[in-house]
């Protein structure tokens, strides 16, 4: 078998979403798998819509999820331009060949002609086809028309009979040829379509495996044509079944369709986007969930593939990306909360050895708490931050409660008198002062919480003691103390 080549053909009319992002990774993961190439090819002949900020931001996301391409933009290669839009020449010889042949027809028909039998067809019973009127000219007639300057398109000629598609992933499709419309393969100005660049970039770049999604299922008998009528052989095609919200309906920006850059703003892990979006359709076992990308690539298979609807749960994807935070050691993840605390204010860019030992045994103390690198404001930024904002529903259900201010005035002297700061000293003490009290010790520790952290929930109270330091706990249960009942 030759070597397979696969692509990734995006527009660059807007952002790369879960669905192409997932469309991406499978073509990768096909291409490593079997030792093939990767080829990126931007598909930006849309000049109205395209633009340089969507392009850098497809590359950018790619780059960051680690699908490299082996050609494409930044790199080149044997097969390119790989922009569409650089690729003009290519194409005018294949529809010159498609007319020689008789594959393809010249239609003079103008845009009103058309619209007016359209509306007529359903009034007639039947549902539109173009109607090969400019099919049946004589070839005198069509270089007359050619000669006389009449604007004309080309239509490619569809076959009689079935055409049936191979597909990797739904098996056997058959086609009736006589649903298929003689598409426009190039426009009244010259400028060719998308079925058929597609098929012209394809044949060209010598793509073996085009997998992509089920909307292009009704393109593909199409493209098959279009290949064989070229004398040429089609790519193996398959067609991954759509990704929907979990109530069944197409995804939306409320239902998952976010783009992978603002994935990455929010704190979520390359690993483990690439992680969820192998398995939105694909399964290696039916119960293993967690795979770096090497294991992927040694097991993933097109078999593996399912033919239903994925449905992409946004909750489970954040429960992955907490199992991948918690699997990376705490300097490595210190370097990947950093920017969230720099870009809060909490920390400067470039730490000290002091300050960055402070930092990762704040990582460390807050654990597993983290769903999203930037859940560290939330959950550390009251350790970095010079002061402390007291939630007023904490304030109101625990500090305003009668007897706050007297725990608080008994703790400010234990912690005062400390002759250390360390998590098991300042648990002894506190018990001892539990205890003396008649309280058990969570009657003690909530309001200590609440005064140092400003709300209910932290990591624990003696390590959070321990790293704010003795200065900075008295100062904020002094400041506490202000708003007890």
């Amino acid at each position: 078998m030759s070597e397979m080549r696969v692509r990734f053909a995006p527009s660059p009319t807007g952002y790369l979403h879960t669905g192409g992002a997932r469309t991406a990774l499978y073509n990768w993961l096909l291409a490593r798998h079997a030792g093939g190439r990767f080829i990126l090819r931007i598909e930006d002949t849309d000049r109205a819509r395209s633009t340089r900020e969507y392009l850098d931001a497809i590359i950018e996301d790619l780059t960051w999820l680690g699908l490299d391409w082996d050609e494409g933009p930044g790199i080149g290669g044997p097969r390119g331009p790989y922009f569409q839009s650089e690729r003009a020449d290519t194409y005018a010889p294949a529809i010159e060949k498609l007319l020689a042949d008789g594959a393809a027809y010249h239609c003079f028909c103008t845009p009103e002609e058309i619209e007016e039998r359209k509306k007529r067809s359903p009034k007639e019973g039947r549902e539109w086809r173009y109607d090969r009127r400019c099919l049946d000219l004589s070839a005198e007639e069509r270089e007359s028309l050619l000669a006389e300057g009449r604007p004309a398109a080309v239509r490619f000629r569809v076959p009689e009979g079935t055409t049936t598609v191979d597909d990797t992933i739904l098996g056997s499709v058959e086609f009736d040829n006589t649903e298929l419309d003689d598409l426009v393969i190039a426009r009244t100005d010259g400028t060719p379509t998308y079925n058929f660049v597609v098929v012209v970039d394809d044949l060209m770049m010598g793509i073996t495996h085009v997998v992509r999604g089920s909307d292009h299922l009704s393109n593909t008998p199409k493209q098959v044509l279009i290949f064989r009528a070229l004398g040429e052989s089609p790519p193996r095609y398959g067609h991954l079944p759509l990704v929907l919200a979990q109530d069944g309906k197409v995804l939306s920006k409320r239902r998952g369709a976010v783009a992978v850059g603002e994935y990455r703003r929010e704190g979520y892990l390359p690993e483990a986007l690439v992680n969820y979006l192998a398995l939105l359709g694909w399964s290696y076992d039916g119960v293993r969930e967690i795979f770096t990308r090497d294991e992927l690539v040694e097991k993933f298979d097109v078999a593996g593939i399912g033919r239903k609807p994925a449905a992409f749960d946004p909750d489970k994807l954040r429960w992955m990306n907490a199992q991948w935070i918690k699997r990376l050691p705490v300097s490595e993840r210190t370097d990947r909360v950093l920017p969230f605390l720099v870009r809060e204010g909490l920390v400067a860019e470039d730490l000290d050895a002091g300050e960055r030992a402070h930092l990762e045994s704040i990582v460390e103390t807050v654990d597993d708490r983290l769903k999203t690198l930037g859940d560290i404001v939330g959950q550390a930024g009251f350790f970095l931050a010079s002061d402390v904002i007291h939630d007023s529903i904490a304030v109101s259900k625990v500090l305003a409660k009668p007897g706050a201010d007297e725990t608080l005035a008994g703790l400010q002297q234990i912690l005062s008198s400390a002759p250390d700061f360390e998590p098991a000293t300042l648990e002894k003490l506190m018990r001892a002062f539990a205890d003396e009290r008649g309280l058990s010790l969570g009657k003690i520790v909530q309001p200590l919480r609440v005064a140092v952290t400003g709300g209910t929930a932290s990591p624990g109270i003696f390590e959070t003691l321990a790293l704010l330091g003795r200065e900075r706990s008295l100062a904020r249960i002094e400041k506490a103390r202000t708003l007890t009942g």
